[in-house]
Parts: C-alpha cells; sequence; structure tokens
C-alpha cells in the first residue's frame, strides 16, 4: 500500500506599520501595506494578520512587533510576513532579534512583498545587510533633516510649525510663481502673517506695552472683545485648536524672542526674516513687567561679570538684572543693567542695598588692568631678548636631559643584570629584592626629573609670551570685546573679586604682582635707552634685558588663557 508523505505547510503571521500616526504624513499606508502582501502572496498560509502598528522603528520597543516575536518563539508561527523589510526593523537590535531566530531555526522563513529572500546562510547575511541598510539610511535621513532645520534657521527661516499670528505660506520667486524644491517636489514654505490673528496678537503686544489695563485684563479683551480663537491643527484624528487663547498660551507668546525678530534653534539665536511684531527694548521692557510670570529668554543678557564676584559684606553672590522703561520724552526704551547683592545669607544681615551700574564696574576693572598694562613696543623687545635667551637655555636643558637619559639606561642595564642573575640562581630572593628596589627607586627619580624637564622646555616659552600678550593687549580688549572676552578678561585678572558700597575690590593674579611693582622702572630705563639717539640697537639690548632678572626667577607663570 503507498502511502503519500505528508507535507507541513508553515504558519505566517503578517506584520504591517507604518512610522507616523499621522495620515498626512504617510508614504505607504496600512491598508496599501496588507493590499501589496495579499497580491504578492495569494497562497500563502497566513494564519494570522497582527493590529497595525503606527510606531517609528528607529529604536526598539514596538509592542506589536515585540508581540510578534515572543509569540514566533513560542511555536505559534513559522513565518513572517511584511511588505518589505524596513517594515520589520530599522535598528541593530532588532534586526539581530530577527536574523538570529532565523539561524537558530525558531524563524523558518520570512516574506516580504518587495524582496525575495532566501533560508541560507548566503540569504540571512544578505538580509542582515539590507536591514543594516535600512538603519543607515534612517539615521543619514535624521541628520540630513536635522542639518536642513539648522540651514533654515540661519538663513531667517523657523523649521517647523510658527506661533500664533504668523503661518507658513508658500514662497514664490520673482514672478510670482509658487517654488518647488527639486529634491522632493514639495512647496518651499516661509513664514508670513496669519490674516485672522496677526493684527490682534500686534494690537495684543500694544496693550500690554502701553501699560493700560492688567494682563488679565488684555485676555480677556482679546478673548471675549476681540473674539480670538487659535488656529485648527489639519490632524484628521485629534483636530485641535479653534478655542479662546489660555493663560499659559498668553504669557508663552509674551515670552517668546520670535515677536521681536529672532529665531532660537538649538540653543542658538539667528535673526528672522519675517515680520517682526515688537522691538528687542520692548520685548525686554515686558519681560520686566510680567515680573514672575515672564521668564526672560535664556541669555538675552549674558551678563559678563555674573557668577564672579561676591558682596564685600556677607560674601553672597552678586547678581545682575536688566531694568527698562520708556523715556517719555522721547517714547523709546531705555535699559540699564545693575549689579547687586542678592542678601540671601542667614547668618550674616547685609546692608548692602544699593545697585552698582555695570558702566562703574567696567571703569574700575579698566583701572585696574591700566596697572599692568605694558608698552606693545616694550613687550617686542621683551619676547626678542626671550627668544634668544630661551636659545641658551634649551642648550643647557638638552645637556642635562641628555645626562639623565645616559644615568637612567645605565640603571636599566643594572637591572637587567640582576635580574639575569636572579634567573641563574647567582643571586636569592632576598638579595634580588633588595638590589631591584633600589635601583627602581632611583629609576623613578629620574623619570621625575625628565618629565620635569620635558615640561619646563614645552611650556616656559609659552606661558611667559601669554603673561607679556594678556599685559599688553588686555585693556584694549576689554574696551571692544565680546561679553565673553571681558569675562574671561576679568577671571584672567584677578581672584577674590568684591563688590562692597559700589566698588569692586580685585586680589589680583599672582603672576600679575611682580609686573604691577617691577615694570614702572623697568620700563623707564627702556625709555631712557630707547630715546638714547646715540646708544645702538645692541646697548639697548643690554639694558633692557634687565627685565629677565625679574621674570626669570617667576617660572610659575601660569596665566589662563587671554581673550
Amino acid at each position: 500500500m503507498n502511502h503519500k508523505k505528508r507535507v507541513s505547510k508553515l504558519r505566517y503571521v503578517a506584520y504591517v506599520r507604518k512610522s507616523e500616526p499621522r495620515k498626512e504624513r504617510q508614504l505607504l499606508s496600512h491598508k496599501a501595506q496588507i493590499r501589496k502582501i495579499k497580491e504578492r502572496f495569494p497562497d500563502l498560509n497566513i494564519v494570522h494578520w497582527m493590529p497595525e502598528e503606527s510606531h517609528s522603528a528607529f529604536k526598539p520597543g514596538r509592542p506589536i512587533f515585540d508581540e510578534v516575536v515572543e509569540r514566533v518563539k513560542g511555536g505559534e508561527f513559522d513565518g513572517i510576513v511584511a511588505y518589505a523589510p524596513n517594515r520589520l526593523s530599522r535598528n541593530e537590535i532588532d534586526a539581530a532579534e530577527v536574523t538570529y531566530m532565523l539561524r537558530t531555526k525558531q524563524l523558518k522563513d520570512v516574506k516580504f512583498s518587495t524582496y525575495s529572500f532566501e533560508n541560507t546562510p548566503e540569504g540571512i547575511m544578505m538580509l542582515q545587510m539590507l536591514l543594516s541598510q535600512s538603519q543607515y539610511e534612517s539615521a543619514k535621513q535624521g541628520r540630513d533633516v536635522t542639518r536642513g532645520m539648522q540651514e533654515k534657521a540661519i538663513s531667517g527661516e523657523r523649521p517647523g510649525q510658527v506661533p500664533q499670528g504668523y503661518k507658513k505660506i508658500p514662497k514664490l520667486d520673482k514672478y510670482g510663481n509658487i517654488q518647488i524644491n527639486p529634491k522632493d517636489n514639495k512647496v518651499i514654505t516661509e513664514t508670513g502673517n496669519d490674516p485672522e490673528r496677526y493684527d490682534l496678537v500686534l494690537r495684543m503686544w500694544r496693550m500690554v506695552i502701553e501699560q493700560v489695563h492688567s494682563p488679565s485684563q488684555i485676555r480677556k479683551i482679546v478673548n471675549d472683545d476681540w473674539g480670538y480663537r487659535t488656529p485648527v491643527s489639519k490632524n484628521e484624528e485629534k483636530p485641535r485648536g479653534g478655542i479662546p487663547m489660555s493663560a499659559s498660551l498668553f504669557y508663552k507668546i509674551l515670552n517668546n524672542q520670535f515677536y521681536a525678530g529672532d529665531i532660537k534653534h538649538n540653543d542658538e539665536q539667528h535673526r528672522g526674516n519675517h515680520n517682526a511684531m515688537v522691538t528687542l527694548d520692548e520685548f525686554d521692557m515686558v519681560q520686566s513687567l510680567l515680573g514672575d510670570k515672564g521668564r526672560p529668554r535664556p541669555n538675552t543678557h549674558p551678563y559678563a561679570f555674573k557668577g564672579l564676584i561676591k558682596c564685600g559684606e556677607c560674601s553672597c553672590n552678586v547678581v545682575a538684572k536688566t531694568n527698562s522703561k520708556i523715556i517719555k520724552s522721547t517714547g523709546k526704551v531705555a535699559t540699564y543693567v545693575h549689579y547687586y547683592c542678592t542678601r540671601k545669607s542667614e547668618k550674616r544681615p547685609c546692608t548692602q542695598n544699593k545697585y552698582t551700574r555695570v558702566e562703574d564696574l567696567q571703569i574700575e576693572i579698566d583701572q585696574e588692568l591700566a596697572k599692568y598694562t605694558i608698552d606693545p613696543e616694550f613687550r617686542d623687545m621683551a619676547v626678542k631678548i626671550l627668544h634668544r635667551n630661551n636659545l641658551i637655555e634649551i642648550k643647557d636643558r638638552n645637556t642635562v636631559y641628555t645626562n639623565q637619559q645616559k644615568n637612567r639606561q645605565q640603571l636599566q642595564d643594572l637591572l637587567d643584570k640582576y635580574i639575569d642573575m636572579y634567573t641563574k640562581d647567582l643571586l636569592d630572593e632576598n638579595q634580588y629584592k633588595l638590589k631591584r628596589d633600589s635601583v627602581t627607586q632611583q629609576m623613578d627619580s629620574i623619570d621625575s626629573h625628565l618629565r620635569s624637564t620635558e615640561h619646563r622646555t614645552k611650556n616656559w616659552l609659552e606661558l611667559t609670551e601669554k603673561a607679556f600678550e594678556f599685559a599688553t593687549y588686555a585693556r584694549v580688549r576689554f574696551e571692544h570685546g565680546s561679553i565673553e572676552q571681558k569675562r574671561d578678561i576679568l577671571m584672567t585678572l584677578g581672584e577674590n573679586l568684591q563688590l562692597k558700597d559700589n566698588k569692586l575690590l580685585i586680589e589680583p593674579s599672582e603672576w600679575l604682582i611682580p609686573i604691577g611693582k617691577e615694570y614702572p622702572k623697568i620700563y623707564s630705563v627702556f625709555e631712557k635707552v630707547r630715546t638714547n639717539k646715540k646708544a645702538s640697537s645692541k646697548v639697548k639690548e643690554e639694558a633692557f634685558s634687565q627685565i629677565f632678572e625679574s621674570w626669570r626667577a617667576r617660572r610659575d607663570l601660569n596665566p589662563r588663557h587671554p581673550a
């Protein structure tokens, strides 16, 4: 009697996924994927269709996909069918999970509408490469999007959604035609005025600046009298908007520097191309008026000396704030920066309740810098002689360095000799350890001297030049430099900075003290020689070399990098 061999039919589970829950962002919907799978595999034994998943596969953690994996491992399914490999995975962990199940025979087969897979070592390797390519494309796409958004902000256009009162509109060329991006065939947009809301938000700003009504009264007028309603989103699944302006939205608008013409993206500020509703000065004034409710924008005022100064009476921090007011005679906004003690010490009551203008602080810092400022010509001559003397020192140091290396090699040879004697039983263990420890101690000492010599050779000239550089140009840079440069110069100038009775007390950096003490008398010698028409350049250099008797004795010069 002939019996036909019974062939078991693999049981497949179907998995469909899209990355975004928003329908308008989808390239291939769930329904389209299901249709493609059925068209490609009309006779496939699909025993179960998993619920449709709307989740990015760039990172692990998809609930439905994880369920598929567990049910395959549990023996419920033999194979997986999906529209394309990138529907299964776009990250290394999930990709490894799929290919590992194939190698260990937990998963017998995978099928795709767009790709033919063969369950062989070569096929699994190709699938791994394809899934890795999907991960790379996702990462590259994310990087390109990030770079594109950054470039957009730099060019003056806010990436993504725009605040209330504005909307994205098609960008037109010089002939009035809508511009299309050739890369993705999409319409290029720019920020324009929202015709329904721009004027209302602008009037709201003017009311806040004029201070005729309180913030709560202004919001009530906006909603009740003007009938303000927020824009309705285009999300078909969860439409939002069309409601009055909430208190949080009201203050969010007044705290957003976008309305003053700036764009913030990735903690960077860029000037926008859109129509600003208020000036920066007016925006600052509103932040001051709102107090605690108005949280001023970060880095709007990067105070140069914030966090560097302590109160000279109670040792609390000295902080800064910006005050603005409208000058009635001109209608313009005047801005003032003041420093003051927080007076937050519970142990030491403080009487320092006066404000110090930033201009007064800068005058005092300039006066302190003047004590350590040297003449540019003096500096040039100093560096010239410094290099000349350093060549002599390099020769001396090289001689010392060579001798140290020679002594070190001799000790190494001696240590090798003791090791050889110990291995040949010419020294017992105690004798060997005594000799070894004695030699290694000497070698450690020489190594320390070698490192010290190398460090001095490399750094001393550079640090001394920086000291002269700072003393020559710090005062000019402080006057004309940026906020960051002013801050760095003050940090280099001194320490233990204290503000008391509107006076700034500065303890100069140790390396600056000899400059302040010795420079005047040395410069007087230099000035006499320089103005001596009969003296040769060689005589001038010899006279000028007196300066190094002071500086050469202070090789611990370690100024911070000047701004």
